[in-house]
């Protein structure tokens, strides 16, 4: 009997998340951040800002989840609020030097549990496993840039 591709992988990738995914990002002052904090962290950056409001979108949360955990990273001083000079109605968020360093500390899965894994697997199945999720990302890769080009062009043609 064939199976639904996209039914196998939604089954799959829980499994692979759980089993590989880092527990706890630690920084350089000690301090603790959860998977969830590092995976917003990760969509920052030091010198690019983003509103609260696009920032919710990219990672599709509600937005005033969104503001509770950037009160949190900002209190943790892992991100700073900007007012735009060109527009000051607009607050930029940034990484600080804290969250620039827990962002090229961390990783969303955790290498030793990666490497346990691929040990499991003979070269073949590991070769074709490492292809497959190389593929995907690719595809990933893609679909975003579309998904945001098309955004882009609707605001520009409003």
């Amino acid at each position: 009997m064939l199976r639904d591709p996209a039914a196998q992988l939604i089954t799959a990738y829980p499994i692979l998340h759980h089993a590989l995914r880092q527990r706890e990002q630690v920084g350089q002052g000690g301090e603790r951040v959860s998977a969830h904090q590092a995976t917003v962290l990760a969509h920052l950056d030091a010198e690019a800002g983003q509103t609260l409001t696009e920032l919710a979108n990219a990672l599709g949360v509600a937005l005033p989840t969104m503001s509770l955990l950037m009160d949190r990273l900002v209190r943790a001083g892992m991100v700073r609020r900007e007012r735009d000079p060109a527009d000051g109605r607009r607050v930029a968020l940034r990484l600080t030097e804290a969250g620039v360093s827990i962002v090229a500390a961390q990783s969303m899965l955790d290498p030793a549990r990666v490497r346990a894994l691929l040990a499991t697997l003979s070269a073949r199945e590991r070769e074709a496993g490492v292809e497959g999720l190389l593929t995907l990302a690719r595809a990933a890769r893609r679909m975003a840039d579309g998904a945001a080009g098309s955004s882009s062009s609707k605001r520009g043609g409003a």
